[in-house]
């Protein structure tokens, strides 16, 4: 028997707040959109029509997905980042809502410099969020290389380079960090590395555990290892005035700021995201 979309939105809805979803609503909406292949605004000016079985059966298939922790963007292959629309795949780190100060940082020195032949490099790219938002909302930026060593992430990330028409801006690398990095010279270099310590694992989310690639979120050296390696590293790869901006963890902003002036970066700055937490740290390479 086939019942109304507003009655299947109900039974989604009292699943995922059972299970202690604080955006049950949103969330269950999301779900049905997508297995039922209609905008939001679609299905909220026709509650009442009639849902074919399979819709319904599939809807609720997926709600139980997210029931049992699987992160809605791998459901639905989506994530929203800086308004964009972004695929995002298993396997491939989750854009997250703090992550989006370090695109808006970034953008923000890009149209300061007034410049219209800027080279950058985005270290660990992921599904490309960063570095192609950057692309898309600067002109200053020549070319900006998008650098990964998952190739499942660099797949990805081809798929919304290619989505966004942003294939002449940017540059697809497969490198462990700068291991393959061509021996160019950037203007700036920024990164959201793996920050997370290993000693943390247990305390985090379900759905971060069990289901995004832990490559993209442990790091060493109480979680500070990639961001010492590329700190040190980028050193050899900015030009004289250039920048590197550094997403890190809620602790680790002043470790962070002092590692960057012992390696010789001047102007060292931290910029806080909206929850007041130091989330990206800057520095300027005068040498």
């Amino acid at each position: 028997m086939d019942v109304s979309i507003n009655r299947v939105l109900k039974l989604g809805q009292q699943k995922l707040k059972k299970n202690g979803n604080d955006d049950y609503v949103t969330e269950a909406n999301i779900l049905f959109g997508y297995s039922a292949n209609k905008t939001l605004e679609n299905i909220f000016s026709r509650l009442e029509d009639r849902v074919p079985r399979r819709t319904r059966e599939r809807f609720m298939q997926l709600v139980e997905r997210r029931v049992c922790g699987e992160p809605i963007s791998y459901i639905c292959e989506r994530s929203c980042f800086y308004s964009n629309e972004y695929i995002i795949k298993k396997g491939v780190f989750v854009p997250r809502p703090e992550t989006e100060i370090l695109a808006e940082v970034v953008i923000s020195e890009v149209k300061k410099n007034h410049s219209n032949n800027l080279i950058c490099l985005d270290m660990c790219t992921g599904s490309g969020c960063v570095g192609l938002t950057i692309a898309k909302e600067t002109g200053g930026t020549k070319k900006i290389f998008l650098v990964d060593k998952s190739l499942k992430a660099l797949r990805c990330c081809r798929e919304n380079q290619e989505a966004m028409g942003l294939g002449k801006k940017t540059k697809l690398i497969h490198s462990n960090l700068f291991q393959s990095v061509p021996r160019t010279k950037f203007d700036y270099i920024f990164a959201n590395p793996p920050y997370i310590d290993r000693s943390e694992e247990e305390s985090l989310d379900v759905s971060i555990r069990h289901y995004e690639p832990k490559g993209a979120l442990f790091s060493g050296s109480r979680g500070l290892f990639h961001i010492k390696k590329i700190s040190s590293d980028s050193r050899g790869f900015l030009k004289k005035n250039g920048k590197i901006f550094l997403e890190v963890g809620h602790t680790q902003a002043e470790e962070t700021k002092n590692l960057l002036e012992v390696l010789g970066y001047k102007s060292v700055e931290s910029f806080r995201d909206l929850n007041k937490i130091d989330r990206v740290v800057a520095g300027t390479w005068k040498k």
